[in-house]
């Protein structure tokens, strides 16, 4: 009977011991990145790494309250947001007219306007809360140029912001980067198709509503017919 009580007690104290480090390690997995920042994400057309801008990203890079876009990372040397005067620290809110709220949202306006044979592009932006107008020349071939992951930890980056790592954030998140990258054409290609099938679907009550106005006439116009027989 003493020999059953041990052996019960030691089980119990060697599963007191293990369920805390279970419980460790199921936190630690479900741990969020230390920097607390969203995912960014590479765009084709401007050759920068991009960032929703949030809350968080307000309050880490000292935004205005209320700015919304996406925040330019970083840019690669002699790349199109480059050449174009495009800066790390930037916040782009708009394409052409229409407003961005993440970083694909950029390419998806960009390639729209390339494919309707557009390379002339107006960027809103807005540098240390101040607007400053852009107006970009963006060809379809420097779109289309692939871009070297591995060197993005090595584009130029803002470093005004000492709170913050550059260097140790791209490495955080280089599996994010990678994989939205490679993804980053079908997405794009997949939110074009999505506005295209609103827009016929929007042109088709357009014309469905033309069409009942037009029934509307008619009748009208028997209306008057009839009185004039009178």
């Amino acid at each position: 009977m003493k020999t059953s009580y041990n052996a019960l007690r030691a089980l119990l104290i060697i599963a007191n011991i293990t369920s805390p480090l279970t419980g460790y390690s199921a936190a630690y997995a479900a741990t969020p990145p230390a920097h607390g920042l969203p995912s960014p994400q590479i765009s084709k057309a401007l050759d920068a790494l991009l960032l929703p801008v949030n809350k968080a990203v307000i309050k880490k890079f000292k935004l205005a309250k209320g700015e919304h876009g996406v925040l330019v990372l970083s840019v690669k040397k002699g790349g199109v947001a480059d050449k174009q005067g495009i800066k790390p620290g930037d916040v782009l809110s708009e394409v052409h007219g229409h407003k961005v709220h993440k970083p694909v949202d950029v390419d998806v306006a960009v390639s729209r306007d390339l494919k309707a044979g557009k390379s002339d592009i107006a960027l809103a932006v807005l540098r240390d809360g101040a607007p400053v107008a852009v107006a970009a020349v963006i060809t379809v071939e420097e779109y289309n140029e692939a871009i070297s992951v591995t060197e993005v930890s090595s584009w130029e980056s803002d470093t005004s912001e000492t709170s913050f790592s550059y260097s140790e954030y791209v490495s955080e998140e280089t599996q994010t980067i990678e994989s939205s990258y490679e993804s980053e054409e079908t997405t794009v290609e997949e939110a074009m198709t999505q506005e295209e099938s609103s827009s016929d679907e929007e042109t088709s009550d357009d014309s469905s509503e033309d069409d009942g106005d037009d029934g509307d006439d008619g009748d009208d116009d028997g209306g008057d017919d009839g009185d004039s027989e009178e």
